[in-house]
């Protein structure tokens, strides 16, 4: 009997609860927001990593291109135009403006050992609030 009791009460406790309070549904939409917004910022940093790594990529690769148009002109040609050829990649400085980016390359050429030429060429580009980033890849060049 005392069982058939306590059954009726947890039923009658049961059919009188009906739906969420309140409170419940403002500590649900506190939870849910605080993820989404969680979610919004790991968005943005992925977004502005991706990115950072594509200017990066970009500006290996004009210092990489430089470095091999010296190599292909050779020793003697190097960071100038050969005679009756071509050079995409002379001493100094130059502007290159790739997918809507502006880098800025410059080549140092510095022959001080007999026979040798250090070819060093540095590769800046603006990432706005961050500021200024470069790159430097440096090879070398020997009489052949």
């Amino acid at each position: 009997m005392q069982d058939k009791d306590v059954s009726t009460k947890v039923l009658r406790s049961i059919k009188l609860q009906q739906g969420f309070t309140l409170l419940e549904i403002f500590i649900a939409i506190l939870l849910l927001t605080v993820g989404l917004l969680g979610t919004a910022a790991l968005t943005t940093g992925v977004v502005r990593g991706n990115i950072d790594s594509r200017l990066l990529t970009t500006a290996t690769t004009i210092a990489r291109t430089c470095l091999e148009e010296n190599r292909r002109v050779g020793y003697a040609s190097a960071g100038a135009t050969p005679a009756g050829g071509s050079n995409n990649c002379l001493s100094g400085n130059a502007t290159v403006s790739i997918n809507g980016a502006s880098f800025t390359r410059t080549l140092a050429i510095d022959s001080s050992v007999a026979n040798i030429k250090t070819l060093t060429v540095t590769v800046t580009w603006s990432e706005g609030a961050v500021g200024s980033k470069s790159i430097t890849l440096k090879t070398i060049l020997a009489v052949s």
